[in-house]
């Protein structure tokens, strides 16, 4: 019971402090220009490129971090132990640095021959994907360790192929757990900055996601506005957060 109290006491803390970040913000925010930003041209064009290059960013997330998960999850070994330190590297490595990292590496003339990734919008993802697959890689194994094979070996026994038992026993189970990781995923490429400015440029109405955005204001002079970009970034998040969970919730109970 005392445990309890005193967990309960520092959520409430947590909970004060992240309502004084934002109350600070809130009063510090001149509202009468949100309308105004809201024509800028800039802003929706950095909008648009943020949702643009996080959204294929995360599909490829998709496409290449589940099945890693799915590896991860069911073999047993050295070289699967190294992989998943390996995977953890863009995590705790800086976005920034792994820019570095990225803009080296498509320096080089056999991938510049191939396609010139950077300063464009196609080396803005690939920043944004190698910062944020990892979230994917990590909810898919865990969501998959946790259901058991049998499930699988007795979809089969009734007459299913392989393909149609993963999917229709272990995928299922599984999806909830997945959705969660890809939407920190989404939200990690949404809010991506050093890599996507390293390997994009920030190039304003080009390469300009919404942190670099912030970023170009702030570093002008502009600490309303910037202000005013991240708040509305937060709030924006915030109901997404709410609308994915609100559907994952749903999903769970149907299933």
């Amino acid at each position: 019971m005392k445990l309890s109290r005193v967990s309960f006491f520092i959520v409430l803390l947590f909970l004060l402090f992240l309502a004084g970040v934002f109350a600070s913000g809130l009063m510090s925010v001149d509202f009468s220009a949100v309308s105004g930003l809201l024509r800028e041209s800039s802003f929706l064009t950095a909008v648009l490129f943020s949702l643009k290059t996080s959204l294929i960013a995360t599909a490829i997330a998709f496409i290449i971090g589940v099945p890693a998960g799915f590896y991860l999850a069911r073999v047993r070994g050295r070289l699967v132990r190294l992989l998943d330190v390996l995977f953890d590297i863009p995590i705790v490595v800086p976005p920034l640095i792994i820019g570095v990292l990225l803009m080296t590496f498509f320096n080089q003339p056999l991938i510049k021959a191939i396609y010139p990734f950077i300063f464009t919008t196609a080396g803005a993802v690939v920043a944004q994907f190698f910062v944020a697959v990892p979230f994917t890689i990590k909810s898919s194994k865990t969501a998959f360790s946790m259901v058991p094979p049998i499930y699988e070996r007795i979809a089969m026994t009734l007459g299913a192929n392989p393909f149609t038992s993963f999917f229709d026993t272990t995928f299922k189970i599984a999806l909830p757990g997945i959705g969660s990781g890809l939407v920190l995923t989404w939200l990690r490429c949404l809010g991506e900055f050093g890599a996507t400015l390293m390997v994009g440029g920030g190039i304003p109405g080009k390469t300009e996601n919404i942190p670099v955005n912030v970023y170009l204001h702030m570093s002008g002079g502009d600490f309303e506005i910037g202000l005013t970009i991240s708040l509305l970034t937060v709030l924006f998040v915030i109901f997404c957060i709410t609308l994915i969970n609100a559907a994952l919730f749903r999903f769970r109970r149907i299933d």
